[in-house]
Protein backbone atom coordinates (compact mmCIF):
# COMPACT_ATOMS: atom_id res chain seq x y z
CA UNK A 1 0.00 0.00 0.00
CA UNK A 2 2.64 2.50 0.99
CA UNK A 3 4.98 4.16 -1.46
CA UNK A 4 8.36 5.33 -0.25
CA UNK A 5 8.23 8.74 1.46
CA UNK A 6 10.42 10.23 -1.30
CA UNK A 7 7.79 9.26 -3.89
CA UNK A 8 4.83 10.90 -2.12
CA UNK A 9 3.25 13.96 -3.65
CA UNK A 10 2.30 15.42 -0.25
CA UNK A 11 3.80 15.29 3.20
CA UNK A 12 1.70 13.36 5.73
CA UNK A 13 0.84 14.57 9.22
CA UNK A 14 0.02 12.35 12.18
CA UNK A 15 -3.50 13.10 13.40
CA UNK A 16 -6.40 10.88 14.45
CA UNK A 17 -9.96 11.73 13.41
CA UNK A 18 -13.17 9.73 13.92
CA UNK A 19 -14.88 9.44 10.56
CA UNK A 20 -18.26 8.31 9.25
CA UNK A 21 -17.73 6.34 6.03
CA UNK A 22 -20.53 5.72 3.52
CA UNK A 23 -20.38 3.74 0.27
CA UNK A 24 -22.76 1.95 -2.07
CA UNK A 25 -23.00 -1.85 -2.12
CA UNK A 26 -25.34 -3.33 -4.74
CA UNK A 27 -27.12 0.02 -4.98
CA UNK A 28 -27.68 0.25 -1.22
CA UNK A 29 -25.92 2.79 1.03
CA UNK A 30 -23.67 1.25 3.70
CA UNK A 31 -22.21 3.24 6.61
CA UNK A 32 -19.67 2.51 9.31
CA UNK A 33 -17.39 4.46 11.63
CA UNK A 34 -13.66 4.44 11.06
CA UNK A 35 -10.55 6.29 12.12
CA UNK A 36 -8.56 8.52 9.82
CA UNK A 37 -4.87 9.23 10.34
CA UNK A 38 -1.83 10.43 8.40
CA UNK A 39 -3.62 13.33 6.72
CA UNK A 40 -2.10 15.01 3.68
CA UNK A 41 -3.40 17.52 1.17
CA UNK A 42 -4.22 14.66 -1.21
CA UNK A 43 -5.71 12.07 1.11
CA UNK A 44 -5.39 10.10 4.30
CA UNK A 45 -4.91 6.70 5.83
CA UNK A 46 -8.10 5.14 7.17
CA UNK A 47 -8.81 2.19 9.46
CA UNK A 48 -12.12 0.69 8.36
CA UNK A 49 -13.20 -2.53 10.10
CA UNK A 50 -14.69 -3.86 6.85
CA UNK A 51 -13.45 -5.67 3.75
CA UNK A 52 -13.52 -3.14 0.88
CA UNK A 53 -11.93 -3.33 -2.56
CA UNK A 54 -9.47 -1.00 -4.27
CA UNK A 55 -11.26 1.60 -6.37
CA UNK A 56 -14.34 1.85 -4.14
CA UNK A 57 -15.58 5.43 -3.79
CA UNK A 58 -16.40 6.58 -0.25
CA UNK A 59 -18.06 9.57 1.34
CA UNK A 60 -16.01 10.63 4.38
CA UNK A 61 -17.58 12.85 7.06
CA UNK A 62 -15.32 14.26 9.79
CA UNK A 63 -14.20 17.37 11.62
CA UNK A 64 -10.55 18.31 11.34
CA UNK A 65 -8.63 19.28 14.47
CA UNK A 66 -8.69 23.05 15.07
CA UNK A 67 -11.84 23.30 12.88
CA UNK A 68 -15.32 22.50 14.21
CA UNK A 69 -17.04 22.42 10.82
CA UNK A 70 -18.01 18.92 9.64
CA UNK A 71 -16.43 18.15 6.28
CA UNK A 72 -18.03 15.75 3.78
CA UNK A 73 -15.51 14.78 1.12
CA UNK A 74 -15.38 11.99 -1.42
CA UNK A 75 -12.41 9.68 -1.63
CA UNK A 76 -11.35 6.56 -3.47
CA UNK A 77 -9.48 3.58 -2.05
CA UNK A 78 -6.03 3.50 -3.69
CA UNK A 79 -4.20 1.09 -1.39
CA UNK A 80 -4.82 -1.46 1.30
CA UNK A 81 -3.01 -3.41 4.00
CA UNK A 82 -5.43 -5.45 6.13
CA UNK A 83 -8.14 -3.07 7.29
CA UNK A 84 -5.97 0.00 6.76
CA UNK A 85 -6.74 1.82 3.52
CA UNK A 86 -5.02 4.59 1.59
CA UNK A 87 -7.70 7.06 0.52
CA UNK A 88 -7.19 9.72 -2.15
CA UNK A 89 -9.52 12.73 -2.01
CA UNK A 90 -11.71 13.24 -5.08
CA UNK A 91 -12.36 16.84 -6.20
CA UNK A 92 -12.28 18.56 -2.80
CA UNK A 93 -13.97 21.96 -2.76
CA UNK A 94 -11.93 25.14 -2.41
CA UNK A 95 -12.97 25.36 1.25
CA UNK A 96 -11.93 21.74 1.88
CA UNK A 97 -8.57 22.26 0.18
CA UNK A 98 -7.90 25.38 2.27
CA UNK A 99 -8.98 23.71 5.53
CA UNK A 100 -6.77 20.67 4.90
CA UNK A 101 -3.82 22.85 3.85
CA UNK A 102 -4.25 24.98 7.00
CA UNK A 103 -4.32 21.86 9.19
CA UNK A 104 -1.15 20.52 7.53
CA UNK A 105 0.57 23.88 8.02
CA UNK A 106 -0.45 23.98 11.69
CA UNK A 107 0.71 20.42 12.30
CA UNK A 108 4.03 21.16 10.58
CA UNK A 109 4.60 24.09 12.95
CA UNK A 110 3.80 21.88 15.96
CA UNK A 111 6.46 19.28 15.07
Amino acid sequence: MERAQSQRRWERYDVTVRTKITWSLNGEAQSISGEASDVSQGGLRMFIPRDLSLGVTLLLEFSLPYNSRVMAIRGVIRGRHGFTYGIEFISPSDYQQRAIAQLCKTLQLLR
